[in-house]
This record gives structure tokens, C-alpha cells and sequence, in this order.
């Protein structure tokens, strides 16, 4: 049986159409092998939306040839010319697919050499999968290069996406992720992404519905209330807010200022035990220490559970590229280290509202010595291993329910995966529980599992 490895770099739609290309791939009889393992077939999802994630790109089709130099390496996506005519890649990139192709990449690739032997209820199953429902952006921000590589707008039709999510359900997901290259623009008509939420609650019966990331213009009073209205639609929303300057967001070239930011935050605090991430970018050309200021006092302010804090780069081709009015690497270095210890605090503050509530986590694997999960709200949770309460004076009931220990009272060999204290060999991944969230823990909560 012929193998193929995919590689998948940079966002969520990356990773949605990595999902489709896998399902693709099985049902013509090929087996999926893990990265960096022997395969007669190696597929890089690429990204070039940053500097760094094009060097990323680089520096891991090098290693994929080095490791496998037989292998037939296939890069698809996110790339640009520059690094297609580079002739470092010459003679080591077998066949570049751009986002025009993708579409195409199985029967461009392997159409004459595979057999259908699998159907998709064959499928592995997964706990969490990302649906793609849109692509493409002609928003042409000043910074992003985007709009050059995946600038044709595409819009899956809404009777795709509940077949897609259908299937998923049968092969026991529990959650599905809407991806695109920005979901707030998902239109066919007049129909938009809100009805799409509807037709998806009334139409499937998937326990979860997540959402990514939301250009800020895009919230409104109806989307408010439709996720108030639904506990499936998950309550946490990342924003990609990138400044709170209204300065430099005329320069970027984004559609809002500091004042529709504030109410939009405002209004999107309605939405019980809602969570909010978002993006920034600091040191943009001609940020001055006011506005960059203006954006820490906004963050402050929002209450957000985590912030992905991105030094300015600069990205041939962009209309950004061509300001002179450069930020040093230092004042970058200074303002993105001053916001993510802003970001530190403020998490650690907007989760102590969550402690010793009780919440459902959707448990997605076991790492280590623990089970772990995100909560509908997106806090992680890490469940608490234990013995069972016959074998050891750790125990003790206590209205009703059974205490747990904590890890380092217990010996590794007496270790045992249960329910409520219960010695079982129940695999809890792929289930939702109920749990406690007791005390911090790394970047979440440590939690107990409630009868």
C-alpha cells in the first residue's frame, strides 16, 4: 500500500484542508503515516503569511529531503514566487500546487497510481474536526500578504458543509471548528454565516460548534444573541483586531477604529462565561509610543483569556513594504515583551472568575499522567489521575461525591485512568464530562471529575 505524510504549517484553514486532503487520500486506498516518518509521498502544507513562517517552510522541505530524498515532495498552499523560483529547491520540490490547484492536488498527483479501496465511514475518528466553509480575502490589509495568495473568494455551499459534519458526527466527533480564510465574510447570496449557524443547529445534532477567527466589524447584536440563544455555539471568539490606534489602523488599512472596538467588546461581554483571544501586532511603520500605548491600555481594559502578540515583518509586495517609517528591532523587542506580560496577567486574572465552577470538558487526549480538554468557553483542563478509593486511605467521601488526589501523592505505578474515583480501564478521550476547574495549572486548570 502506497504511504503519504502531510506536513501542515501556519492557520486553521491550513489544517481543514490537510483534513480533506487525508479523507481524500484513504478513500483511494493510500495509508497516512505520521510526519517525519518513511512515506512514498510527502505533502507541505505551506504558509508564507510572515517571515518567519516562510522560513519555517523553507527550513522543513530542507529537512524532509535530507531525511527522505527518494520521497515525492508535493508543496501546496502559501507560498510565493520567491521561494517557488529559489534555487535551493530546485530539484528537491517535485511539484508546487498553488491555492488555485489545491482542489485538484489528488488527482493531480496520484489519480493514475490509486484505487478506491476505503469509504469515509471508514474514516479515523476524531475527537475535534476543522470544516472549511470559505476561502479567499480581498480585504488587502497593508501588512498581509493573503490576498496575493489566496485572493479568488470561494464559499462552500451550505448543503456540503451539514453532509461534511454529518459524516464527522457518525465517526464520532463531538466538535467541529468553521475555518476559512476569514468566516465573517461566509455569503451565498443573502444568505451569511449566521444562517449557516442555524441551518447547522437544526440540521445536525453535533454537541459543539466552533468558530475562528472574526474580523471585529463582523460582530453584531443578531450574532450576540444567536450564541446566547445556543449553548452548541461555543461562547469564546478570537478577534483579529491587530491595533487599537486608530492611526495604524488607517494605515493598515482596517475598516475601524478604537471607539467601534470598545463597543464591540462591549457587546460581545453579554454572552455568559464568553472568553475572548485575539491578535496584535506591535512595531507596524510609524507606531508611535502613543499609539502603541492607546493599543496596551485597549488590551488592558478587554479582559482577554489570551493574546498572540506578533512582531511587525515585513512582507514584499505590500503596500506596508513600501513605508519608510520603520520601527527598530529593539522597540519592537520592547513593546511585544511588555504585551505579553500584560497578556500573562490578564489571563491569570479572567481565569480566577472560573474557579471552583463547574463546566464540560471535551476531553482530547491523555498526555503525561493526565487527561486533557477545553471547556465550550476554550479553558484547558487537566483531569486529575487517581487510584481507585479501595486501595488507598487517600480517599474519602464527602457529600456525595468522591475526593481526588493530587498527582504527587500518589506513586506512578499506582496510577489508574477512572470515572468518579472508580477504578476502570475507560478510555476518556473523545468523551465530554463534567468537571470542577479546582486550581491553576500551566496555562489552564487543574479539574476533578463531578458524578
Amino acid at each position: 500500500m502506497r504511504t503519504i505524510a502531510i506536513c501542515t504549517l501556519g492557520c486553521k484553514l491550513n489544517q481543514a484542508e490537510a483534513e480533506e486532503l487525508r479523507e481524500k487520500f484513504e478513500e483511494r486506498g493510500l495509508r497516512i503515516v505520521e510526519p517525519f516518518q518513511k512515506a512514498d509521498f510527502y505533502i507541505i502544507k505551506a504558509c508564507a503569511v510572515t517571515q518567519k513562517a516562510e522560513k519555517e517552510t523553507r527550513q522543513l522541505i530542507s529537512r524532509i529531503k535530507r531525511m527522505f530524498p527518494k520521497t515525492y515532495l508535493i508543496v501546496i498552499g502559501c507560498f510565493t514566487s520567491i521561494l517557488r523560483l529559489d534555487r535551493e529547491f530546485i530539484g528537491k520540490v517535485d511539484k508546487w500546487i498553488d491555492n488555485k490547484n489545491k482542489e485538484k492536488t489528488d488527482k493531480l498527483i496520484l489519480g493514475q497510481i490509486i484505487k478506491k479501496k476505503k469509504g469515509k465511514d471508514e474514516l479515523k475518528k476524531r475527537t475535534r474536526a476543522f470544516i472549511k466553509i470559505q476561502d479567499g480575502c480581498q480585504n488587502y490589509c497593508s501588512y498581509c500578504i493573503v490576498p496575493y495568495l489566496r485572493k479568488e473568494i470561494s464559499n462552500k455551499p451550505p448543503q456540503k458543509i451539514i453532509q461534511e459534519i454529518k459524516n464527522r458526527e457518525k465517526n464520532g466527533c463531538q466538535e467541529i471548528v468553521l475555518v476559512g480564510t476569514n468566516i465573517g465574510n461566509y455569503r451565498i447570496g443573502k444568505y451569511d454565516l449566521k444562517d449557516l449557524l442555524r441551518e447547522i443547529l437544526d440540521k445536525t445534532a453535533i454537541k459543539r460548534i466552533r468558530l475562528t477567527s472574526f474580523w471585529p466589524t463582523l460582530i453584531d447584536s443578531e450574532f450576540v444573541k444567536l450564541i446566547q440563544n445556543n449553548p452548541r455555539i461555543c461562547p469564546h471568539i478570537h478577534l483579529s483586531i491587530q491595533s487599537a490606534s486608530s492611526e495604524v489602523l488607517k494605515k493598515m488599512n482596517r475598516p475601524y477604529g478604537r471607539q467601534e472596538l470598545e463597543k464591540i467588546i462591549k457587546q460581545l461581554k453579554q454572552i455568559k462565561n464568553i472568553n475572548l483571544t485575539a491578535d496584535i501586532i506591535v512595531g507596524f511603520p510609524g507606531e508611535s509610543e502613543k499609539d502603541f500605548q492607546e493599543t496596551y491600555n485597549f488590551v488592558k481594559s478587554s479582559q482577554f483569556l489570551k493574546i498572540h502578540v506578533f512582531k511587525f515583518s515585513v512582507r514584499p509586495g505590500t503596500k506596508a513594504s513600501l513605508i519608510e517609517d520603520e520601527i527598530s528591532d529593539k522597540i519592537k523587542k520592547i513593546r511585544s515583551n511588555k504585551l505579553i506580560k500584560l497578556g500573562e496577567k490578564l489571563s491569570e486574572k479572567q481565569r480566577k472568575i472560573f474557579i471552583n465552577s463547574t463546566s464540560e470538558a471535551l476531553i482530547e487526549n491523555k498526555r503525561s499522567e493526565y487527561w486533557q480538554g477545553y471547556t465550550p468557553n476554550y479553558l484547558k483542563v487537566f483531569i486529575y489521575p487517581v487510584r481507585s478509593s479501595s486501595e488507598s486511605s487517600l480517599y474519602k467521601k464527602s457529600k456525595g461525591e468522591v475526593a481526588f488526589a493530587a498527582l504527587t501523592n500518589l506513586r506512578k505505578k499506582d496510577l489508574r485512568q477512572t470515572s468518579n474515583g472508580v477504578k476502570s480501564k475507560q478510555n476518556l478521550t473523545n468523551q465530554i464530562v463534567k468537571v470542577k476547574l479546582v486550581k491553576f495549572y500551566q496555562d489552564g486548570f487543574m479539574g476533578k471529575l463531578v458524578k
